[in-house]
């Protein structure tokens, strides 16, 4: 990120946004025939909630910006997408505290970027909750298993002017999107 043209072979995470849920659906095999259509190598795609994995020569940006047209193009949505770099998600990961617990989920919200996750914070803030802030633009919440929705953190998630820039995912997938980065 941060303007460097990334070598050939660069790796990189993409995570899609309310795919598989609300009405949008989107078979993993036709995300990975999607992808093979850009200029990105190694496809992979990891669990039904549009989570990939690719090499590419192009920047983040430019690869973020080339699958949300395609999404658009070949599914009919307004598609959002984050591009995450294979390094940058793995100091993501490594800084998520060790609170996963029999009673609690871990749960890493990406954003778009960080200002993004800045107005988030002081809204969370704002509202007497505390996320733990990562790596990265991200965060770290551990909400009660099964109340996961409940939670208020959840719920301003929830609201579009940070579900159009943001999407979460269990700590476990995202070590296995991880793994496939290798």
């Amino acid at each position: 990120m941060g303007g460097e043209v990334p070598g050939p072979g660069h790796r990189y995470a993409i995570f899609l946004r309310g795919v598989n849920v609300g009405g949008v659906t989107i078979r993993m095999a036709d995300l990975r025939d999607l992808l093979a259509g850009l200029p990105v190598q190694e496809v992979a795609t990891v669990l039904a909630s549009g989570n990939a994995t690719c090499s590419s020569t192009l920047e983040a940006a430019q690869l973020r910006d080339r699958v949300e047209e395609a999404l658009r193009a070949r599914f009919g949505y307004q598609a959002r997408v984050i591009v995450v770099e294979h390094s940058e998600l793995a100091g993501i990961a490594a800084s998520v505290p060790g609170q996963d617990s029999p009673a609690t989920h871990s749960y890493v919200t990406l954003f778009t970027g960080p200002a993004d996750r800045a107005a988030f914070v002081d809204e969370a803030r704002s509202l007497g909750e505390d996320p733990v802030i990562l790596a990265g633009a991200a965060i770290a919440w551990f909400p009660p298993k099964g109340r996961s929705t409940e939670v208020p953190l959840a719920k301003l998630l929830a609201r579009t002017r940070h579900a159009s820039n943001s999407t979460t995912r269990n700590i476990n997938t995202v070590e296995k999107v991880l793994r496939l980065l290798g």
